[in-house]
């Protein structure tokens, strides 16, 4: 089975051998690469660069290394802010560049999603609209905050980060999942796709994670497998579970069709972000 993971920040594991080692390993044949190496202390995400006028600007020189270096394994997003005079300049290049894929949108403050309550990123799914490029949207907890962006940019594919729901531990039972009533009902939107990373720490017991599971089967009847993309985001989570456990609890699952598997651990991220198998 092609199996494509749709986050990892790659550089957290050492060179791309070593890491390409691992997915050998898992049986992950490729992964979307976000490079992040931390926050700055404005809470920006680096690596980047503050610019004169004061916007940062990120750059992505280890992912666009290893999509180079390895074009049949790497994929990878980028930031960019809001008030960067070349917004539209640099969203132009995702889909030219070689292995970028798609833009991600993290307001992570308070301050961040008050913001974008307000709808302060709507210049770059304006520029996401014109240049034709799908967004991934981290918003734990906070996905009503997406409708006004959905009415408004219906023609943009939207990817759910992350379940869509607070990354609390224990709380899988708490507020059905701590709002994933709110992040399904998101499925009345044809371009909007869920994001299924992270959710083994969700779970109240341990591998091959029952209730998470549960959960997924919800997500997969409500929006379709061809709209639920798996990931680990490994680097973040391996000090709860492991690569191959974050995998295998949804590649061995008696409940789920082979063909539903291969949509949801690889086949519909590939659709969304135009991403082909090699042959």
């Amino acid at each position: 089975m092609d199996v494509v993971d749709a986050q990892v920040h790659f550089n957290l594991l050492g060179s791309p051998e070593a890491g390409i080692a691992l997915m050998d390993a898992v049986g992950v044949s490729a992964l979307l690469y976000d490079e992040y190496w931390g926050f700055d202390a404005r809470s920006r995400i680096l690596p980047g660069y503050e610019l004169p006028g004061g916007a940062f600007r990120h750059v992505f020189p280890l992912a666009e290394e290893a999509a180079m270096r390895f074009p049949e394994r790497f994929s990878y997003l980028v930031r960019f802010d809001r008030n960067d005079p070349d917004l539209d300049a640099l969203v132009s290049t995702v889909g030219r560049m070689p292995g970028r894929r798609a833009l991600r949108v993290v307001p992570w403050t308070p301050e961040g999603f008050e913001a974008f309550a307000e709808g302060a990123e709507e210049p770059v799914f304006a520029a996401a609209r014109r240049h034709g490029v799908p967004v991934f949207v981290l918003l734990p907890g906070r996905t009503e905050l997406l409708r006004r962006y959905l009415r408004t940019f219906p023609d943009v594919p939207v990817i759910v980060d992350h379940c869509g729901v607070e990354l609390r531990p224990g709380r899988l039972h708490d507020d059905r999942l701590s709002g994933l009533g709110e992040v399904l009902a998101l499925a009345e939107f044809e371009n909007v796709s869920l994001k299924w990373t992270h959710a083994p720490r969700l779970s109240a017991g341990p591998y091959p994670y029952p209730d998470v599971l549960e959960a997924l089967l919800r997500a997969v009847d409500t929006f379709g497998p061809r709209r639920v993309m798996w990931g680990s985001d490994h680097s973040e989570s391996r000090d709860h579970h492991s690569w191959a456990e974050s995998l295998y609890y949804i590649r061995d699952a008696r409940e789920l069709s082979e063909d539903d598997k291969a949509w949801v651990l690889g086949r519909s991220l590939r659709e969304v972000l135009r991403w082909p198998a090699p042959a």
